[in-house]
């Protein structure tokens, strides 16, 4: 039927836009980013997402907006994110308990630029993919991951087992996203939307896994 047609573009339509949106986030808080969140619903796209793939998320995103709703600016909450992301991604006295690289996660104390680096890297290249000349990170931070998956997503496809989307979600983004979000839990003591965003994109990562997006 048309209308189930329709209903399932926007379904797919939202998942990409909810990978759009993780990316934002975890690059890092901007004025605009932080505009949409005050201004418009920056997250309407999960709600779309998650009521139709009957995934529970309303616990993350009241949170998420409930945070947002204690501003009363953009620029303010744009200067209390900033604060949190520097402290929990960038520099902290006590050490990054959370680092946005895959790398980081393989074993204890593993160290940047690891062997997941080097995977992504390859996987860029097999692509004909390059970040190299616009983002000054290693191929395995979060974001890019992301944004790696958003490309393989882009089709809309949903084919066999070896569907690549559902194997990069499921084999690469999950195992290490669960245990940054549960080091996250601990370390975002006075700043929770960090948390909240990676409880929100696990659920994401796990509906792409069971390839549960829509022909």
């Amino acid at each position: 039927m048309v209308i189930e047609n329709l209903e399932n573009q926007k379904f797919n339509g939202a998942v990409l836009d909810g990978i759009q949106i993780m990316c934002r986030i975890f690059w890092g808080p901007d004025l605009e980013s932080c505009r949409l969140m005050i201004k418009e619903n920056l997250f309407k796209p999960f709600e779309i997402i998650f009521i139709k793939s009957d995934k529970n998320a309303a616990g993350p995103l009241d949170n998420i907006n409930s945070i947002i709703k204690t501003f009363d600016s953009f620029q303010s909450l744009f200067e209390h994110l900033n604060e949190c992301y520097v402290r929990l991604f960038v520099n902290n006295n006590e050490g990054i308990a959370s680092p946005l690289y895959e790398s980081c996660y393989e074993f204890e104390n593993a160290p940047m630029m690891g062997e997941a680096a080097l995977k992504m890297k390859k996987r860029f290249a097999s692509k004909g993919l390059s970040m190299e000349s616009r983002v000054h990170e290693p191929p395995d931070h979060l974001a890019i991951e992301l944004e790696y998956l958003f490309f393989l997503l882009q089709d809309g496809y949903v084919g066999p087992d070896d569907n690549p989307a559902a194997l990069f979600a499921a084999k690469t983004m999950l195992p290490w996203v669960m245990v940054f979000n549960q080091r996250l839990k601990i370390a975002a003591d006075d700043c929770r939307f960090y948390f909240f965003a990676s409880e929100i994109l696990i659920l994401l990562l796990r509906l792409i896994s069971n390839k549960e997006l829509l022909d």
